[in-house]
């Protein structure tokens, strides 16, 4: 029985796209028929919405979720149920200052940045750019605002239009780490994503795999790009090969 640890984000990823419903299927086929595999969705997105993603879609529901870019963290129950990580939770709450990031949020953010919809200052301060703004000078500004209010954290810009304000230290790769660690997880761990706020998981995993649309030599480290598999393929179908590359299934289950 061969055992690994699937870490994929979900939009770019392992969401499909279009006429790709019939690789994710045999995707999740794949991963039902090995006892020994073990799939955890992190994501960007806020743990609702990653559930609802799992709904609308239909998916593999994943024993383990890494929601909000890495500031939470959920096991998924017996009975289907999910149970945050409060160990985790806590750990993140002791190197983010709320009030910090309150105050910023009340001076008003600069110019040409603007807060992500439906998204409250917790744990994280999740924002984008303004319409017609430039991303660099957007940044730049971003990091001045922080340093004027007092708030230490991490900004991780993605996609050319997202900033996540995170913690010093919390992102997805280390939400990964602390839930490989306390969990007993299996390796190898394969980490799957397209932007740059899949970094922290590329780093940490034992084969990272970037999807074809992914990271350039201007948003990773070249050492990290020359490391990562890129797949050959968009979304499940990509997943999949790159699993069977690295000899992690029967020979029967990728063989389509």
């Amino acid at each position: 029985m061969t055992v690994f640890h699937l870490a994929t984000d979900l939009d770019g990823t392992w969401l499909p796209g279009p006429g790709q419903v019939p690789d994710l299927r045999r995707l999740e086929a794949t991963l039902l028929a090995q006892p020994g595999a073990v799939l955890t969705f992190a994501t960007g997105r806020t743990f609702l919405s990653a559930l609802e993603a799992i709904e609308r879609w239909g998916l593999l529901p994943p024993q383990h979720l890494i929601s909000d870019v890495g500031t939470a963290l959920f096991h998924r129950r017996p009975d289907g149920s999910w149970e945050e990580d409060r160990a985790w939770a806590d750990r993140v709450a002791g190197h983010w200052d709320a009030g910090a990031a309150q105050r910023l949020l009340e001076a008003g953010l600069p110019d040409g940045l603007q807060v992500q919809p439906g998204l409250a200052p917790i744990r994280r301060l999740g924002l984008q750019r303004a319409a017609g703004a430039d991303m660099a000078d957007a940044g730049r500004k971003l990091h001045l605002a922080c340093e004027a209010h007092g708030l230490k954290a991490d900004i991780l810009p993605s996609h050319d239009l997202y900033f996540d304000v995170l913690p010093p230290g919390v992102h997805k790769g280390a939400a990964l780490a602390f839930l490989q660690q306390t969990q007993d997880l299996p390796r190898p761990v394969v980490g799957c994503g397209d932007s740059a706020n899949d970094l922290g998981l590329f780093e940490f995993a034992d084969h990272p795999v970037l999807m074809p649309a992914g990271l350039d030599d201007r948003e990773a480290p070249p050492a990290l790009i020359r490391r990562a598999r890129r797949a050959s393929f968009p979304g499940p179908r990509g997943i999949h090969e790159a699993l069977a590359a690295f000899g992690l299934l029967d020979e029967e289950e990728h063989d389509h």
